[in-house]
């Protein structure tokens, strides 16, 4: 410790948090922290995303934390399907088939895979090179990825029930 900059520090007292002031003499002084009001009201989840209502003095608000895998194949997809599940009561209408984003499922390489959920279809994109020396080969592995993928996917991929 160095003579000049810890007479300085030692004259101050430390504070955490503003709950608690650390003295010189090692006493502690601790004001707890008065009796709080929950600020969430009407806690919506799904999954690991929370949508709900704040009230304040000066405004209120509502509040969604949409929270996805960074492993997920299409993030965003997966974000606004969150939010149209949490929202699905707040809206004044419904939202247009055209206007949904069709679910990337799979984006590798020479293949993607969509979930179209409003079409109830699946949609599968295959690119084969014509320089490959084995193109059905590369085909047979490429359908073997899109099977993997709606095994993985099935739950998903069935029909909603109303």
């Amino acid at each position: 410790m160095m003579k000049g900059d810890g007479d300085k520090k030692a004259a101050e007292p430390r504070r955490v948090r503003g709950t608690a002031t650390f003295h010189d003499d090692m006493s502690v002084e601790f004001v707890p922290q008065g009796k709080g009001e929950p600020v969430q009201r009407n806690v919506k989840k799904v999954g690991e995303a929370r949508f709900y209502e704040t009230d304040g003095e000066k405004s209120s608000s509502y509040v969604a934390h949409l929270k996805v895998s960074r492993d997920s194949s299409d993030p965003v997809g997966d974000m606004e399907e969150q939010l149209e599940k949490l929202t699905a009561n707040l809206r004044k209408y419904p939202l247009a088939p055209t206007s949904r984003r069709h679910r990337c499922l799979l984006d590798r390489e020479g293949l993607k895979v969509w979930h179209m959920k409003s079409e109830k279809q699946v949609r599968v994109e295959m690119n084969l090179s014509t320089e490959s020396a084995d193109m059905s080969s590369v085909l047979l592995n490429l359908t073997s990825e899109v099977n993997k993928c709606l095994v993985i996917n099935k739950t998903s991929l069935r029909p909603q029930r109303k």
